[in-house]
């Protein structure tokens, strides 16, 4: 995960969360073809709903950040999960203090189904990658915005950012996902979280990147490493 791709996501999630409300909302039917597309391969390459087993290793660092944005401490834990059947089954930490650290959340919001303006991007040129923004009306509240990336050939993502505009107890909240798909499967192999809690004196703030690497799929009907 490197600096570039953490700045070039910052930027790109501050411009949607300025600009979205100002963007044409007439419905295109291109693509909502792809949306309804994409939503139809989030079920069929969803782990968690397909009895399958897995599992991966995940680095996770924490930084915690200074008003001005320097960096004031970063702590760091790696550890080995292992779900079967759509749930956690084990976890084996392996470096690090996980009691600085609260349980991992890999997972990001169902988008797919929920109901969303759509707009294509003005520079697309029509490759392997759609990228659309997303956006509510405001009576909508809670639900994040920002941008989705799907193959536009097989219809899976391969990032999501996200703005939550009205998030309770943080003043700024963004959460990024990159996917990869291993065996046939979707998981997210990079997640960063931003935020700035409104804490009891001075607002909190943080970054929360995790690597997920390692990952190794099987049926319920057959043992690990077969």
């Amino acid at each position: 995960m490197s600096s570039l791709i953490r700045f070039l996501t910052l930027i790109a999630v501050s411009l949607l969360s300025v600009s979205l409300a100002a963007w044409d909302d007439e419905p295109d039917p291109v693509l909502q073809y792809y949306w309804d597309h994409a939503c139809a391969a989030s079920h069929k390459t969803d782990p968690d709903s397909s009895g399958i087993c897995y599992r991966f290793t995940a680095k996770t660092c924490k930084r915690s950040v200074a008003e001005d944005g320097r960096i004031r401490k970063t702590d760091s834990v790696v550890q080995e999960y292992f779900f079967c059947s759509g749930g956690l089954d084990s976890v084996n930490t392996v470096a690090g203090d996980v009691g600085k650290f609260e349980r991992l959340d890999l997972s990001y919001p169902p988008v797919f189904e929920s109901t969303y303006h759509l707009s294509s991007f003005p520079n697309d040129i029509g490759g392997r990658r759609l990228a659309m923004r997303i956006w509510s009306d405001s009576a909508q509240g809670r639900q994040p915005e920002g941008m989705v990336v799907i193959d536009r050939n097989e219809y899976f993502p391969y990032a999501l950012y996200l703005y939550y505009p009205d998030k309770s107890g943080y003043r700024r909240f963004t959460r990024s996902f990159r996917f990869v798909v291993v065996d046939g499967f979707v998981f997210p192999d990079s997640v960063w979280e931003v935020g700035t809690r409104l804490g009891v004196f001075s607002p909190e703030g943080y970054r929360l990147e995790t690597g997920v690497s390692n990952i190794r799929v099987w049926r319920t009907d057959a043992q690990p490493g077969q």
